[in-house]
């Protein structure tokens, strides 16, 4: 935190885009402590980035510090913050087509729909 302690001492505001590095780099070394004080800077400057809650909460349950991770989670409900939902892409005869976590908008496709998607999968191993 001497990097933060010298951006600070010469009157520079550390940007969000540094403490989530930090608290990403904390995650990844299970530093629990310099990571909350990051998440909590992150959450002071975006309060309903739900990313920021996550990490946070991965970080306390990585180190079975589960108590701490439940709370940051019901934190993050309290607030309103809902996770962002997944997205995956499919390219198919020229085009595109996303789905989202969740989404229920494509259930009028019919298994053997299904299946002529997926199987030219299955053959290209």
């Amino acid at each position: 935190m001497s990097f933060i302690d010298r951006m600070r001492a010469d009157g520079l505001e550390v940007p969000v885009s540094v403490w989530g590095a930090i608290l990403g780099a904390c995650r990844v070394h299970r530093n629990v402590e310099v990571g909350a004080v990051a998440a909590e800077n992150v959450l002071a400057i975006e309060p309903n980035r739900s990313g920021t809650y996550l990490i946070l909460a991965e970080l306390y349950a990585s180190v079975e510090r589960l108590n701490e991770a439940e709370r940051v989670l019901t934190r993050m409900k309290n607030s309103g913050v809902k996770k962002q939902p997944g997205c995956s892409w499919i390219e198919m005869n020229n085009g595109g087509c996303a789905f989202l976590s969740g989404d229920k908008s494509h259930l009028e496709f019919d298994v053997e729909a299904r299946v002529e998607i997926v199987q030219p999968c299955w053959h290209s191993g």
